[in-house]
């Protein structure tokens, strides 16, 4: 077992072209400082990961208004096709993204895969001097740079490095797009249920914000099927509002009309799609796939509610934002299983392609692009 070696460098991301729909225009002259990966320490894998897979302990440091925060590692594969990193979704869930399946499919077709597990949530930066979910985004991105010069190898040429998460994973490799210059080296990216950060103020605002179309009609990126668009509020509900105020440093996303301006634009200048020139929403080197769930119909089995929350419309606000890309779909996922279930047991695409499931169009299209 070898450890793990740390190098940050910084790189610059621009570019401009109108896409999904016409959002402000803004480029990135310098993407927001990385910290460093320190203590890299080879353990026993925790459970969770699959067998075989070879686990580390480290630590990311220096990230500018943001505490130490710990983390756990797996390796698994051998990384002749490429490497995929995994991020999970929740505050501090202990699972790994994509085990056991999609690590073993990965895998199994040559790519190494790297499970990143926090040991708590990555969005409360808990520095004491201010509250941002997107300083806290400095996390994974430095994370996903420490991979990429560490560990991801292209002998061939022709390896890809990519990465995938679900619900708040999807929102790490968010801000690592936007505003921690990741596009500069990442090929492809799986985006599941989000990112869920999007746009956090219209999440936090109710009275004024109105439905989201998800995927409106005309936008060729959209993969709809026969069904097309569909609604989705973009509040936030349940737990969801809890963690936003705790990782927001707000306790004002609650429904209420009675926010302040001064909560708003916090609220918006620590979203991905934040409306300022430290961003970039051009990813001409990474493809961009996203998948949102439409469970408009189906219901929790509580009095009829739709197992619906807002993941959709913040993924919406980002994939709208996004002006030029390598290549960008973003998928309708019917009869998901719960709010976020896009790889459940029911989930599928819809008609005409009904009989293809969530998980097995997700893995498809990761190994048809994962590729540099």
């Amino acid at each position: 077992m070898k450890i793990r070696s740390v190098a940050v460098i910084l790189f610059t991301s621009v570019g401009l072209s109108i896409l999904m729909s016409p959002p402000a225009v803004w480029s990135q002259l310098q993407p927001l400082s990385l910290g460093t990966v320190t203590g890299v320490t080879p353990i026993t894998c925790p459970s969770g990961y699959n067998s075989g897979t070879v686990c580390y302990t480290a630590t990311v440091e220096n990230c500018s208004g943001a505490l130490n925060l710990g983390f756990t590692y797996g390796e698994l594969g051998t990384g002749s096709s490429g490497t995929i990193v995994t991020f999970n979704g929740g505050a501090g869930d202990t699972t790994p993204e994509g085990s056991p399946s999609f690590a073993t499919d990965y895998s199994n077709a040559g790519y190494k895969v790297v499970q990143v597990v926090w040991s708590g949530p990555w969005e409360d930066t808990a520095d004491g001097s201010g509250v941002s979910i997107k300083t806290a985004g400095c996390r994974p991105a430095t994370v996903l740079k420490y991979v990429y010069q560490n560990i991801y190898t292209n002998s061939s040429g022709t390896a890809g490095m990519c990465a995938q998460g679900t619900s708040a994973g999807s929102g790490a490799i968010g801000y690592a797009l936007a505003e921690y210059g990741s596009g500069a080296y990442l090929d492809n990216v799986e985006l599941l249920s989000g990112p869920v950060f999007g746009d956090i103020e219209k999440g936090c605002v109710v009275p004024n914000t109105p439905t989201v179309t998800v995927c409106p009609a005309g936008v060729t990126a959209c993969n709809t099927g026969t069904e097309g668009g569909w609604p989705d509020p973009p509040q936030y509900i349940d737990g969801d509002i809890t963690a936003i105020n705790n990782w927001s440093g707000i306790d004002a996303c609650n429904g209420s009309s009675n926010t302040t301006s001064a909560e708003n634009a916090a609220w918006k200048h620590m979203s991905i799609v934040d409306g300022l020139s430290d961003s970039t929403l051009s990813y001409p080197n990474t493809a961009v796939a996203g998948w949102l769930c439409s469970n408009t119909s189906v219901s929790c089995g509580g009095a009829g509610n739709p197992c619906q929350n807002n993941s959709a419309a913040e993924g919406q606000y980002f994939y709208s934002a996004i002006t030029a890309d390598k290549q960008l779909e973003v998928y309708r996922v019917d009869e998901c299983t719960g709010a976020e279930g896009v790889t459940g047991t029911s989930a599928h695409l819809p008609p005409p392609k009904a009989s293809t499931s969530g998980y097995t169009a997700i893995l498809d299209d990761m190994l048809n692009n994962c590729h540099h």
